[in-house]
This record gives structure tokens, sequence and C-alpha cells, in this order.
């Protein structure tokens, strides 16, 4: 009987063993990709790539711009899709694909071009020129890369009626393209422009207002130029020729009905001769100096232009800017105001204001003699906080109506892109009122009661103009500060100041 029970249960046991063994594995793992690299193009693609693989396995990428699916895959051949977000830099860019089973791993390169920007050139002679002078590649054709570095261009001579595509050379600190055909030219991208010699054309008109770095000019022999239109406070000298029947035309400044220009910075002032930027005249503005916390809990330092090497506040390429920037465990920044003052005008800048959570550009008036704040009252023409994207402010503060109180007079606008292109912020302050405007179109205003009572109306005294940044504070750091946007960068095109006549 014994017997009878053992030899059952040993075939049972053997069946079960059968049934529950492993598929075995293979000894050696082999996984294969076909191509064996891939190089993509700087457009938004997709391309497959073939696996074959004797066991299971995964794949994933280290980038995120590369992804691909599926992630993995059984033994036998498999298609994964490879996809690549655009590359909108000019530098190219890879992409690591880890094949995995188990312990075994295979990397695999995905390459993806940079993208080339071509530069159109038109003018069949140019474009040779540019050929045979810049195509590194040897693709036929010439791309902005190229032509950054290039420092001074010799096209005289050449046969050439247009020089399409010359704003793209935006290092030239010289270009001579003299005895051509060239009725105009574009040379306003050229900043670092300081010799030009454009004799011998067909020009008409040429403007060198933004090329404030230009030390010599020739474009004599144009019998149809008549106007070279120059920069405010243009000097020319005997290092700038024109034809005897051009006239030099200096850019008009739109006034107000009613007013006459009497005080301005245009900012035009040339790189010294060493190539650093000018400070700001100091015959114009003074600045205020302060540490961290002096003013609304503010986290940066005032310095005066210069601090242990680093300069905030700089004039170059025909604009004020004035830099919040970390400095060890600080943060310098730059607070300008103007020497004179003035009772009523109208006072207008041109700006361009930085972003981020933390910044806090102003542009705004506080009074001459002053002795109490808000006693003596305070105009601000433009305030911005980096946390309130393309949200403008003006307000006036006395001691009847400011923000302590919660009892200021105020006003906001959306406007678009004042972070990267400049507006013209504005007020208009006379016995009567004060208006706030931006690019012309008014949207504050706060009338005198005519009481005769400063708690309501102080401003029947000269007030003085201020240009400051600041970063953080109670109201630019109310919704914290983020110092990966330092440094920041507040722009002044120009300030002009108006008065009745």
């Amino acid at each position: 009987m014994i017997d009878l029970i053992v030899i059952p249960l040993l075939v049972l046991l053997s069946c079960g063993s059968n049934h529950n063994e492993p598929e075995p594995k293979p000894t050696n793992v082999a996984i294969s990709v076909s191509p064996e690299t891939l190089n993509l193009a700087a457009s938004a693609s997709a391309e497959n790539i073939s696996v074959n693989s004797n066991v299971e396995w995964g794949v994933s990428s280290d980038q995120g711009w590369c992804k691909v699916s599926p992630s993995g895959g059984v033994a036998g051949n498999a298609v994964v899709r490879v996809t690549a977000e655009k590359n909108s830099s000019e530098e190219p860019r890879a992409a690591t694909l880890t094949f995995m089973s188990g312990t075994y791993s295979k990397q695999y390169s995905v390459e993806q071009r940079g993208a080339v920007q071509l530069i159109d050139i038109p003018d069949a002679a140019f474009k040779a020129y540019c050929i045979a002078n810049f195509d590194a590649d040897k693709d036929g054709e010439v791309s902005e890369k190229e032509v950054r570095e290039i420092t001074t261009l010799d096209v005289g001579s050449k046969g050439i009626a247009s020089l399409q595509g010359i704003e793209k050379f935006v290092s030239l600190t010289s270009l001579n393209c003299q005895n051509n055909s060239l009725q105009t030219i574009n040379i306003s991208g050229l900043k670092s422009l300081k010799s030009l010699n454009c004799a011998g054309n067909q020009l008409q008109e040429l403007d060198i207002r933004l090329n404030l770095n230009l030390e010599n000019l020739d474009c004599t022999s144009n019998p149809s130029l008549e106007r070279v239109l120059v920069w405010t406070g243009f000097m020319p000298t005997d290092r700038f020729k024109k034809p005897d029947h051009a006239t030099y035309l200096y850019p008009e400044i739109a006034t107000p009905p009613g007013y006459r220009l009497v005080w301005q910075d245009e900012f035009n002032e040339a790189r010294l001769p060493d190539g650093k930027a000018v400070l700001p005249n100091t015959a114009k503005w003074y600045y205020e100096t302060a540490e961290p916390g002096w003013v609304n809990n503010e986290k940066q330092k005032y310095v005066a232009g210069v601090f242990q090497g680093d300069t905030v506040a700089s004039i170059y390429d025909g604009t004020l800017k004035i830099v919040a920037k970390k400095q060890g465990d600080i943060v310098i920044s730059g607070r300008l105001n103007t020497s004179e003052s003035w009772t009523y005008g109208y006072f207008e800048a041109r700006l361009k204001v930085p972003g981020g959570k933390g910044t806090w550009p102003a542009f705004w008036m506080m009074p001459k003699n002053f002795k109490n704040w808000p006693d003596d009252g305070e105009i601000d023409i433009m305030e911005y906080v980096g946390y309130r994207p393309n949200v403008v402010q003006s307000s006036i503060h006395t001691q009847a109506y400011n923000h302590v109180q919660h009892t200021e007079k105020t006003a906001t606008k959306n406007i678009q892109n004042a972070e990267t292109e400049f507006h013209i912020y504005a007020t208009e302050w006379t016995p009567d009122y004060i208006k706030g405007f931006v690019d012309g179109v008014e949207y504050f205003r706060f009338d005198n009661d005519k009481k005769g009572n400063k708690e309501t109306w102080p401003f029947d005294a000269p007030f003085y103009l201020k240009l400051n940044l600041a970063w953080g504070g109670d109201w630019g750091g109310a919704q914290g500060i983020d110092e990966t946007k330092l440094p920041a960068t507040y722009e002044i095109d120009w300030v002009r100041v108006f008065q009745k006549n």
C-alpha cells in the first residue's frame, strides 16, 4: 500500500516541477540598433530606428527635448520612434538613448543640428563677395553665425547696388562701400561702427542717428545726397566729410502744445577711446547711496555708480542702463536724481523695464526742499513691479493721500511688451492737476481741490526727477524674489522736461 501511495506522489511532484520551470534566458544579451547613430534636422522632427534584441528591453532618453516611443519591447525586431523638439539655438545638441535589460545597458547617440540663420542677400555681387570670403562650411550660403564676428568689411568698387544683409554684420567697426551704385544703406544696427566710407554712390539720405560710436565718415561724391540724419548733440569734426549741398539734420523732438523744451538728457555719448562706457553726466545727475532696508524694506544697496569694480549706471549704444546685480551676498543698484528741479511742467522719459519677481524700476519726482514724507508730496510718473508683467502705474502721495493709509491716488494701465520694447512715460503737472500718460494716452488724473491745504495739494514747490531700480521690498518683493533674474537692467533712452511758453 505504501508503495502505491509514493509512486503517484512522485508523479505529481514531477509534473508540477515541469509546469513551473521558467523559460531559459539567453546567456548572452544582444541588442542592436540601426542606423548606428541618428542625426536630426534643427526643426521639430521624428525618425524611426530599428531595434533587434534577443531579450525583453526598455529604453529612455537623457534629454527632455528628445523622446522615444514605445519605451520598451520584447525579443525580436521592433521600431522605435525618436521625436525631437525644434532646436532654436545655432549650436548642435546631443541626447543619449539607453537600452536596458537587467544589468545590461547599451547607449545610442542622437544628434540634432543647430538652427542655421541664413542671410538674405539679394544683390548678386554682394552675395558672391560674401560667399567667397565668409562661407566657412562651403554650402553656397552665408549665415548670421559666419559673419557675426567680422569687424572690417571692404566692398569698395564691387559693382554692388544693394547692401541688404549688411545689418547682420553686427560687429563691424569699419565699412568701406565706396564707388558702388548704392541708393540706400541701412546701418542702424551696426552699433560698433567707427568708420564709414560710402563716397561715390547714389545715396539720397544717410541715417547715422544710432551709430553713436562713429568717428570717421566720408559720404562725398553722392550727387543726390541731401540729408544726413544725426543724433541729438552730434558735433561734426574734420573727420566727417559730406557733400557741400547736404545738410546735417537733427531729430525733431515732439513737444506738447504750448510747451518748450527746457532740459534733456539723450544719453547719446560715445564710448571712451578704450571702449569703456561713459558714466552719467554729474552736471545733470547725482547718486543717492543707501544700505539695504533704507526704504520700503528693499534689499538693494544703492551705490555711487561704481562699487568694487562693478558699474550700476552707464551709457552706451544710446541709452542709460541702470543695473541691479549680485555682488557677493548683497545686491547693488543705482538711484539717480536730477541736479535741477522744476515747478510745473511736462516730464517724460522713454523707458524699457526689467521683469521677474523682485524687480521694481521707477521714474518719479520728489520735492527739492524735502523735509517729511508724505507731507511734502511725491509724484510717481511710472512704477513697475516684475511679478505683474505689462502693468504700469502712476500715483501721487500726500499727507491725506498715501499708500500707508491706503488712500493714495493712483491708476494702472496694461500695455504690451513693457519688458522688451521702449515706451514713453510722462506726467503733466500744472497748478490745476497732475496727469499720467503712457505712449501719449492719459490714464491718471489728480485735480487740485483749490482749498490751499498742503495735506491734499503740496504740489506748488520745485520737484526734481528720479530714476532707480529697486530689488525686493514691500511691493517689489510682495510675491517673492527670483535671483535668477539678476542682473536686471533698466534702460532709459532719454529724459526730457518741458515748461509752458
